[in-house]
């Protein structure tokens, strides 16, 4: 302002990242999480999957243990579980989700008077959340080239030179896609490529 004051026009972000060893695989902000898989044993990616924060929300359930805890008691209000029961019904949980429940747990919840498809009216619905799949077209070094869409449209296209500098790029759904060379990411603040442990500038080609 005029006094010299300088002030954000819009408010601080904050990101998570999450990392494979020296590769990173996810990277998450108020607004969406994008996780990226790459071929086995290198930098290559092979699928970009962006999930809203909204329909990350949805998928937040209760286990089935927490369930019977919370309207367990006799006037229907909750009541505390020992460990151990609240082990078995996590592993039936998993059976029941797997759709491969076990003899032994069958046998258990006869023993109660219990069937698995009362058991499982008692569980939360699982809810699969929207996503955005993109699969990577990238050249012989594994610099991404294009991203495709599952209907087989591209939704993003680059060129770059011989140093991996961007020349041009068409990005019609404003996708964020950060790889670069084997290995670096686009640091949109310094305009450089991190490259694990130290940063690459594509214009001086070191």
């Amino acid at each position: 302002d005029l006094t010299g004051w300088m002030s954000l026009s819009r408010k601080p972000e904050v990101t998570w990242y999450g990392w494979d060893g020296d590769r990173l695989t996810t990277i998450q902000n108020d607004r969406s999480r994008i996780q990226t898989i790459y071929q086995p044993g290198s930098f290559t990616p092979l699928i970009r999957v962006e999930t809203a924060t909204g329909e990350l929300a949805k998928t937040q359930r209760r286990s089935l243990a927490d369930t019977l805890q919370q309207s367990g008691g006799e006037d229907g209000g909750s009541v505390v579980f020992p460990p151990v029961l609240v082990q078995m019904l996590d592993r039936l949980e998993s059976e029941i989700l797997a759709d491969r429940v076990s003899e032994e747990s069958r046998r258990w919840l006869a023993s109660c008077g219990l069937t698995v498809a009362q058991m499982q009216s008692q569980m939360d619905p699982v809810y699969t959340p929207a996503r955005k799949i993109h699969l990577y077209h990238c050249d012989h070094r594994g610099l991404p080239l294009a991203l495709i869409s599952t209907e087989g449209a591209t939704a993003w296209c680059a060129e770059y030179d011989e140093w991996g500098n961007l020349l041009s790029d068409e990005n019609p759904h404003h996708l964020q896609q950060l790889i670069r060379l084997p290995g670096q990411q686009y640091d949109e603040e310094s305009g450089l490529y991190y490259n694990r442990h130290r940063y690459y500038d594509p214009l001086q080609g070191r």
